[in-house]
């Protein structure tokens, strides 16, 4: 009877599954949106800038640096983006938090974006049985950000002479000194995680979810606040991310396994959407290749195919300590390929077993990892029972 019964909930699991997909993949695909916000080539490097739920996933309290490069084929210094992450996984509590520092240059430092704020997520419910286990994750992302642009290195038409070229002082003067006034960026993420097979060393997880961006304003009565330098009341839009991944094991023998990670991912904001499908796969989480293949499936004027070029190593540094640093190049193999070069990626991460926030409270401040589960991709921890991922697997 016992066996009947685990049937059922293994199959009401499933069409909640398939339900959550459908009903929140349906709501952000329906959305109608413009513009578009500074983003990395690794997703998963830099997934708390992505969906906020995922922020404190990793089992440690992770202080992050990312930087990209991209569009200096013409001889400019084209875009460059940098971040500066922390977040921190709270096993005392079902929070776990994290802030984000946010950095974007265009055309010569002509134009800026930052961004800044603490970002929040929360394990609400734990769901499962003796087969498989889940986490409901929402978060939030509360920063705030302005736009600027340097007129100075513009060139107005009063200023040129038919003969001389540049000749005149400007009698431009720019508002506010050229910078937007502070806007507010909200984010909502949500996010579900499940292991399944949970006994198994090659147990089987999942993750999937969706996040709104910029969709509330604190001040105006338009959709958002304006991001606009000039002052003028233009919309600011909203953003819709999607992903889904699955990480199963292959191969496993005597505590050494070998993974394999593949993954889409979806963004939309106003008339410009990006798709990305790829698969990682990895060497006891010590080591990691990939490929990810990109795309913007509505663009009416044709497609502009990017294919990606990824790897990531962990380092141990000490029993309570792990390096990370990963490495990406993206090139573009259709439509700009002739205009723009490469895009290049670099980020590092420092782990530590700890938590100041559950030190600071006088609560077990390292993450209390237990023994339930064999699979070495995934960890839960007693208490709260939050499943995070298992950088600390000892092979």
């Amino acid at each position: 009877m016992k066996n009947v019964q685990y049937l059922f909930l293994y199959r009401d699991y499933r069409l909640l599954h398939f339900g959550f997909i459908l009903v929140f993949f349906s709501l952000g695909i329906t959305s109608f949106m413009y513009g578009q916000d500074p983003a990395f080539i690794s997703i998963n490097h830099n997934r708390l800038l992505f969906n906020p739920s995922l922020v404190g996933t990793t089992g440690s309290q992770s202080w992050r640096a990312a930087a990209k490069s991209q569009w200096y084929r013409d001889g400019g210094n084209g875009y460059k983006t940098v971040a500066l992450m922390m977040e921190e996984t709270m096993p005392c509590t079902i929070l776990d938090g994290g802030f984000k520092i946010l950095a974007n240059e265009e055309g010569s430092g002509v134009y800026r974006t930052v961004e800044l704020g603490p970002l929040m997520a929360a394990s609400l419910t734990q769901l499962g049985n003796q087969f498989h286990d889940h986490n409901i994750r929402f978060g939030a992302d509360l920063s705030f950000g302005f736009n600027s642009i340097d007129y100075e290195k513009l060139i107005w038409s009063d200023q040129l002479h038919p003969k001389d070229g540049i000749k005149y002082p400007t009698t431009f003067v720019a508002p506010n000194g050229g910078r937007s006034a502070w806007f507010f960026n909200p984010g909502f993420g949500l996010s579900w995680r499940s292991l399944w097979n949970k006994s198994s060393a090659k147990a089987v997880a999942t993750n999937f979810g969706v996040a709104f961006y910029r969709f509330w304003s604190i001040s105006d009565q338009l959709t958002n606040q304006s991001v606009s330098v000039l002052g003028l009341k233009n919309p600011n839009n909203i953003r819709f991310t999607a992903f889904a991944e699955v990480e199963a094991i292959p191969f496993y023998f005597d505590r050494q396994f070998i993974t394999i990670r593949p993954g889409i991912y979806y963004q939309k904001q106003g008339g410009i959407d990006y798709f990305e499908m790829g698969l990682k796969t990895g060497y006891t989480r010590k080591a990691n290749v990939g490929i990810y293949y990109h795309t913007s499936l509505s663009n009416e004027f044709g497609q502009t195919k990017w294919l990606t070029l990824g790897t990531d190593f962990l380092i141990p540094v000490g029993k309570t300590k792990i390096l990370e640093l990963n490495l990406a190049m993206s090139q573009n193999i259709g439509g700009l390929q002739n205009f723009s070069g490469a895009q290049f990626e670099i980020g590092f991460a420092y782990h530590l077993a700890k938590s100041s926030v559950c030190n600071t409270l006088k609560m077990e401040d390292d993450v209390p990892y237990g023994n339930e589960y064999r699979c070495p991709i995934m960890a839960l921890t007693p208490g709260k029972r939050k499943m995070y991922e298992n950088i600390w697997y000892k092979n």
